[in-house]
Formats: C-alpha cells, structure tokens, sequence
C-alpha cells in the first residue's frame, strides 16, 4: 500500500474522538452537583460545569475522549478546600454535542473560559492533552501561574508518533497524516506541531509548572516528562507514581 493510501486510510481513525466516556456510579453525585451552563467556542457548544463558591479558581481541563466529571474526586478536596471549581466537557465529549474534537477546540474553550473571569485563575489542572492545549495557552496568554499536569502529553507530535507506531505506518504516511491534521487546524492553531511543545517552548517567567505521571503509563511516556524537566533545568517538577497508569491519577488517594 502507498504511503498517501495509507494515510488516507488511517487518518480518520486518527482524527474521531471516538465513543463517549459515561458518568461511573462513583463520579454520579458530584457530576449531578454541579451547575451547568453551555458556552460558544467558535463554533461548537460546549457544557460547562461549577462547584463551590470560593475567593480562588481552579480549572479542571480533562483529556482525549474523557469529560469534567473524570474529576469527580478532585472537585470533591478541592471545594472542601474552599475552592471554587470550573470545568467543562470538550466538542464531541461528555454532554457536549458534536463527533469530532481537536487540540484547537480544548485550547479555545480554555481560553473562552479565562476572559470570563474577572482575574487568573488560581491554578489550572489538566490531564493528558489538557494539560498540553493548557499549557499553551498559560504560555500564550498568562492565563494562571500555576499549572498541574496529570499523565502529560507533553508535545503534539507524540500523538502521531505513537498512532503510527501502533497502526504500523511508514514515516512518509506519518508525515502526510501530520500534514493533514495540520491543515485542519490551521485556523485555530496554526503551526500546530511546534506550537503545542512544552519542551520546544520558552517558559513564561511566574508559571509554575508541576508533573504528576505514572511509571506505568503506556499512553503518555513518563520519558517525554523527564526530557522536558532536565531540558527545562529542573524548572517543572516531575512526581512520579506507580501502579496508577493513564487515568487513575484523577480518582487516587496519593
């Protein structure tokens, strides 16, 4: 098979969000808690979530295919701790409408949901690609000095590194799929594999950066953490966990 074929074969697999993730019995109550309201994003809708009523404001970005109430537990400690809490649900995720999704659509409603508030918000905790598309917008627009990444895709090009890996793709059908994806979100992140790079970035002075990732994780690469930490000098911190894998972080006691 041609590597263009190829490409053109696997790109929407690619590039869906695939089935939605449901609500588990133990995210329920917290999930139902909460006050909703729905945002315009560009052009998509987007289910937004509060708890809490606190002074400072945290903002919970969940990852690929997931949604707000994966954070159930958290926004439990964290509006205990006099936290007021916002999240919300990605296109095409959780209750939001929509089939597909992309890094530009978490990075708008991130952003979206930044200009509501009256100051930054007091930390930003985001979980695999969150954590990307908030970083860059903590990068591009000061947003918070302070954010926590949980399972950290830490550049975007991993994403097609891996699938290609997985799929068995040569580097020129790789290569064409990257180009692909690109042109798809060049209206809302243009140069999207240079600009979604923790590691490749210049680090904003003020914004604290704190990893937290499993030695276990077999979607985001805790390698990929520790690069970015020792090219950064140490800046980011880097807490490493075992046994928790990809998702468990957001629900664990640790």
């Amino acid at each position: 098979m041609s590597p263009r074929l190829a490409a053109a074969v696997t790109y929407p697999i690619f590039a869906r969000v695939g089935a939605r993730r449901p609500v588990r019995d133990d995210e329920r109550a917290t999930h139902e808690r909460a006050s909703r309201s729905v945002i315009d994003v560009g052009r998509r809708r987007v289910v937004t979530y509060q708890w809490g009523n606190g002074p400072r404001t945290v903002l919970l970005v969940h990852g690929w295919r997931g949604r707000a109430s994966q954070f159930a537990a958290l926004v439990r400690e964290l509006t205990y701790e006099g936290y007021r809490v916002v999240a919300f649900d990605a296109p095409g995720c959780g209750d939001s409408p929509g089939r597909r999704t992309h890094i530009g659509d978490y990075y708008a409603a991130v952003a979206e949901l930044a200009d509501l508030e009256p100051e930054p918000f007091h930390a930003i905790i985001g979980h695999s690609v969150g954590s990307l598309a908030a970083f860059t917008v903590a990068r591009e627009r000061a947003v918070t000095r302070h954010l926590i990444s949980i399972s950290a895709i830490t550049r975007f090009r991993y994403l097609s590194e891996k699938f290609t890996r997985i799929v068995g793709l040569s580097e020129r059908a790789r290569a064409l799929l990257e180009a692909w994806y690109g042109r798809r979100l060049r209206e809302k992140a243009p140069d999207v594999y240079d600009r979604f790079d923790v590691a490749a970035a210049n680090l904003p002075p003020g914004l604290r950066l704190s990893y937290i990732h499993d030695r276990e994780d077999r979607w985001a690469d805790i390698d990929e953490v520790r690069r970015l930490v020792e090219i950064h000098g140490g800046t980011p911190t880097l807490t490493e966990t075992e046994g928790l894998g990809h998702s468990s972080t957001l629900s664990a006691d640790a």
